[in-house]
């Protein structure tokens, strides 16, 4: 049993660590789109396009790890929990085919703006599905056993919104961030911009959440107090971290740094996740659900650690290659 739960642990973590890795290098991809939207000009559309098209079918390696980490090692996970959120589920399945189309064609017509907007309303959809998702398990989910006993609607709540909210201001913080590495001029410049508006929102959108978690006593099981108002000191102190690495983003685009933004973008995100991940630590789905009770078997586990495990640093070299041979900045053809 001690091995057991040792191995639902450790594949709590694994999914974590993928899950942090999906919403970073996505988050950009989808900030990409959403700026598009903001962006007037067709030529820095394509040149911000430009910037995410060698690596977003890379960044997209993460999503199918995570479902496979979910179906094989918390089945329990996989088959009620989405079952049970099928609406915001099927609604993010579309919505990643019309971010997908969109990108794709664009490339191939005469007449972009159909498809810019296509992708940059489909990355909207994105995440809102993604705070939709993320906020409806965060937030607790009613089950009875193995069957969930909730509302078809749950889902929608004050703390969902919240979430969407933050979602919606983090990815474009990433990929201003993003943008500030890979492009220079004008559209630097830009971005630059769009970093300090998108990363204001973000923080005070985080700083409105935490203080609804610390209100709301049903919220308790995500900062460690379980039935209880108030946050914890590990809490506090790993998101006080989280807020110091977002004041540094501000300050290395206020310093005309190009690569720290970014960086900072990743470590805010890291302290975050650790946040809820250490206070929500073992459960898996609050308020009742641990990863011991939703992972498979132990022999299952066994094999998927050595699987995954001799699988993961061939993933990560692929990403890293990517990353390596598409390296550099979007040049325009024409100033703009």
């Amino acid at each position: 049993m001690d091995a057991f739960m040792t191995l639902a642990d450790v594949w709590y973590w694994i999914l974590a660590f993928l899950l942090w890795l999906y919403v970073f290098t996505d988050g950009f991809d989808l900030g990409i789109g959403i700026l598009c939207l903001l962006e007037k000009s067709e030529a820095r559309q394509s040149v911000m396009i430009e910037t995410i098209e060698g690596v977003w079918h890379a960044n997209q390696t993460w999503l199918v790890m995570l479902g496979g980490v979910l179906f094989g090692a918390f089945p329990l996970v996989y088959g009620t929990v989405l079952a049970a959120l099928y609406l915001p589920a099927g609604f993010l399945l579309f919505a990643l085919m019309a971010r997908g189309i969109g990108i794709e064609y664009r490339a191939e017509v005469a007449d972009k703006r159909f498809w810019t907007r296509t992708f940059g309303w489909g990355s909207v959809a994105v995440t809102v599905a993604h705070g939709i998702l993320l906020g409806a398990i965060l937030q607790g989910m009613a089950f009875d056993g193995l069957r969930y006993v909730g509302g078809v609607f749950d889902w929608f709540s004050p703390f969902t919104i919240l979430v969407t909210a933050t979602l919606l201001c983090l990815y474009p913080m990433f990929a201003a961030a993003w943008l500030v590495l890979k492009t220079e001029g004008g559209l630097q410049d830009a971005a630059r911009l769009w970093g300090l508006r998108f990363g204001s929102g973000a923080v005070g959108c985080l700083v409105l959440l935490v203080g609804y978690i610390a209100l709301d006593g049903r919220l308790g099981h995500l900062v460690g107090r379980p039935g209880a108002s108030g946050l914890s000191p590990a809490f506090i102190l790993l998101l006080v971290v989280a807020v110091l690495n977002a004041a540094l983003y501000f300050r290395a685009l206020g310093k005309g740094w190009e690569r720290r933004p970014l960086m900072y973008c990743a470590s805010m995100l890291f302290f975050v996740f650790l946040a809820f991940g250490t206070s929500l630590f073992p459960m898996i789905v609050p308020p009742g659900v641990t990863a011991a009770i939703a992972a498979s078997p132990e022999p299952m586990l066994r094999i998927m650690l050595y699987v995954i495990g001799g699988f993961m640093p061939v993933v990560l070299f692929y990403n890293a290659y990517q990353y390596r041979v598409f390296r550099g900045k979007a040049v325009p053809e024409d100033e703009v």
